[in-house]
């Protein structure tokens, strides 16, 4: 026979024993959700940061392919750059007496030079993609429109200015941009159909404009030359294109056929 103190606790035991497996279940079921809740956020900031690397991948390709190709910025109105403004009145000059080819010719060697500068910038735009952070992705979400093309402008701005600049100032010298630019001048001041009040005015504003562009004399402090003048609107050009393709792919992520695009932008 069990002697009596031990019958008079065995109640209690079994009731500590129960009270601890119940102790056990609770602690059990509180840290399973908490687990799986890091497992998700893990998850989502994965796929945030692919979709959003794959959205910049699609936009920096797809600008550098329409700009780079033959006629990229000179057939494309939004982009296609015009001429300093400094340089209308012997634009409007030259029209007036019949030289618009002049203005049309220089206006077709600045944005040959532009195209021929944008493949060029690809591997940086790639680099760019492939340094960006989980912060960077989870920003770019929750940012405005155009937010992962400003991503672009503000991390590699610098990078892509330097690296188009040679083939600029290459491609301004093999497609004589400088030379176009010339002729202009040229054109706009030596008309004998004008008078040579005319002449000597017209001479003088070519004079001027080729001074503030680095053609003559020093550039005076402050003033753009040509080449930088080509440079950023290289830039520009190709930061619209992808701002444009990002824009679409929020409004419209099943356009993209991507699927990691869609869980991101389609929320």
């Amino acid at each position: 026979m069990l002697p009596k103190s031990l019958i008079l606790l065995a109640p209690l035991m079994l009731c500590a024993a129960n009270w601890q497996d119940a102790v056990n279940s609770a602690v059990s079921a509180t840290s399973t959700p908490k687990t799986t809740t890091s497992s998700s956020s893990t998850t989502s900031q994965s796929n945030a940061t692919s979709g959003v690397k794959e959205a910049l991948s699609l936009g920096a390709q797809q600008a550098v392919s329409l700009l780079g190709k033959e006629g990229g910025f000179l057939n494309n109105s939004a982009v296609k750059i015009p001429l300093p403004s400094s340089m209308k009145p012997v634009a409007t000059a030259a029209e007036k007496l019949g030289g618009k080819s002049y203005v049309d010719d220089f206006v077709k060697t600045m944005n040959t030079a532009a195209t021929k500068a944008v493949p060029k910038t690809a591997s940086i735009l790639s680099d760019t993609i492939s340094g960006m952070s989980v912060e960077d992705a989870n920003a770019i979400v929750k940012g405005s429109n155009t937010a992962a093309t400003d991503y672009f402008k503000t991390k590699s701005g610098t990078k892509l200015l330097s690296a188009i600049m040679p083939i600029i100032k290459e491609s301004i010298s093999e497609n004589q941009v400088m030379s176009s630019y010339q002729s202009l001048k040229e054109f706009a001041g030596g008309s004998s159909t004008t008078s040579s009040v005319s002449n000597n005015a017209l001479v003088g504003q070519a004079s001027s404009i080729a001074k503030g562009f680095g053609m003559g004399d020093a550039v005076p402090s402050g003033d753009e030359s040509i080449e930088d003048y080509i440079g950023r609107k290289t830039l520009d050009g190709l930061f619209y294109m992808i701002a444009e393709k990002e824009k679409a792919l929020r409004s419209n992520p099943l356009s993209s056929g991507s699927s990691i695009i869609q869980q991101v932008f389609g929320k």
